[in-house]
């Protein structure tokens, strides 16, 4: 287990910073597609041909349906345009904070590696002092 750092609860924050935009990320993601599907049937319903052979009252209800498709891909090119920006500001935050984070944690990685390297280095200098004293015990004994 490392030793604790006063870093800890800072690098804490900072992954659940990294958390929440990661969840964002993935909601933006999910509007994206959707967005993206809505465009591909909404251009399918424009591109599909709706007249038949009919009184030309028929054929005029046709064309203002065929352009009010028109409108609704317009409208669907638009909030895919919209969802894609979103997805990619959300991408660049995300980017952010795990580069924010990441940086945290090797900084706490470290500070806990010279925590532990203090620590086996006392302890090291307290066995040479025992060593010491007790060769010099047995040269005394001798």
């Amino acid at each position: 287990m490392p030793p604790r750092t006063r870093l800890d609860p800072v690098v804490k924050l900072e992954e659940q910073n990294e958390e929440r935009r990661l969840q964002e990320l993935g909601e933006a993601g999910r509007r994206l597609q959707s967005a993206e599907s809505l465009l591909a049937a909404s251009r399918a319903r424009a591109a599909a041909d709706q007249r038949r052979r009919a009184a030309a009252a028929d054929w005029q209800l046709a064309e203002l349906a065929h352009g009010r498709a028109l409108s609704d891909v317009r409208a669907a090119e638009q909030a895919a345009a919209t969802a894609a920006a979103a997805s990619s500001t959300s991408r660049d935050r995300y980017v952010a904070a795990y580069t924010r984070a990441e940086s945290l944690r090797r900084v706490a990685a470290t500070r806990a590696q010279e925590i532990l390297d203090s620590r086996e280095n006392a302890e090291r200098k307290e066995l040479d002092e025992l060593g010491t004293l007790r060769h010099g015990r047995q040269e005394d004994a001798a």
